[in-house]
């Protein structure tokens, strides 16, 4: 008995590497308006990068950058900023017809022995996700939002008029993905709307700008596909906004920390 491939998996089935470049189609389904969604765009061009240069070192840190629009066949261009024997830098830009679109720096590292081991990052108290209900399918929702389960844990459901900048919600892939972990990680930790859209009186575009992320464990896994999501800004003015953002796995275990700036044309 066979199963067909999630989505993710599907779309990374066509990445391909000839003569330095690798190649992938991002379809509809991951789009964000006119430009595909930022984790997917930030996913492809970790895929591209660990095809062009394969390491069983794991990605440590990402620095990413939504330059412009991408999507439908794109080209993904990497460069070797630096090889050590503990780490690989490696640089990688996604360009479609659209021109270029995503521009990303990509750290793998290991573990190295040390005398630290501290954790302030605990997760926040957070109802089971079982017992949260579904984000409702909506037709202003983008496309690629149809991909994950989203069961927010308090207050509005992704709506506005808020007091808070903040969303805390358990996401997991609706088609759980079989592709590496860390791939799967970005493909789905830019899922949230932007923290500063909880705040909104009256709806106007977004744009991420940026996208900082550390990976907090070499071996990023959690139960039943769930993953807890937050984003929160400290920020909003000038059309500008900053957010924190940080992902813990089922057993609360922190994996991900990072931070997003984000344009408001409202």
């Amino acid at each position: 008995m066979t199963t067909s491939p999630s989505a993710l998996d599907a779309l990374l089935s066509t990445l391909r590497t000839e003569e330095g470049v690798a190649r992938a189609h991002i379809d509809d389904g991951w789009m964000q308006g006119r430009t595909a969604y930022g984790g997917i765009s930030s996913a492809v061009a970790l895929a591209g990068a660990m095809a062009l240069h394969p390491t069983e070192t794991p990605l440590r840190y990402a620095q990413i950058s939504f330059v412009g629009p991408v999507g439908g066949d794109c080209t993904v261009d990497t460069r070797v900023l630096r090889q050590s024997k503990s780490s690989l830098f490696v640089d990688a830009g996604v360009s479609s017809d659209m021109g270029f679109g995503t521009a990303a720096t990509f750290a793998f590292s290991g573990d190295r022995q040390s005398h630290l081991d501290h954790n302030s990052l605990t997760m926040p108290d957070a109802p089971a996700p079982e017992s949260l209900q579904p984000v409702p399918d909506h037709k202003a929702r983008p496309s690629f939002v149809r991909h994950f389960d989203m069961r927010p844990t308090t207050g509005p459901r992704f709506d506005w008029k808020s007091d808070v900048g903040d969303y805390l919600t358990w996401v997991r892939f609706v088609e759980e993905p079989e592709c590496h972990p860390a791939v799967a990680l970005l493909a789905m930790g830019d899922a949230l709307p932007p923290a500063a859209m909880a705040l909104f009186t009256e709806f106007g575009p977004i744009s991420s700008m940026n996208w900082t992320v550390n990976m907090l464990t070499g071996k990023p896994e959690t139960e039943d596909g769930w993953w807890l999501l937050s984003a929160k800004t400290g920020f909003a003015r000038g059309g500008f906004s900053v957010q924190d953002m940080m992902i813990w796995n089922r057993a609360g275990e922190p994996v991900m920390s990072g931070s997003q700036g984000i344009a408001i044309y409202a």
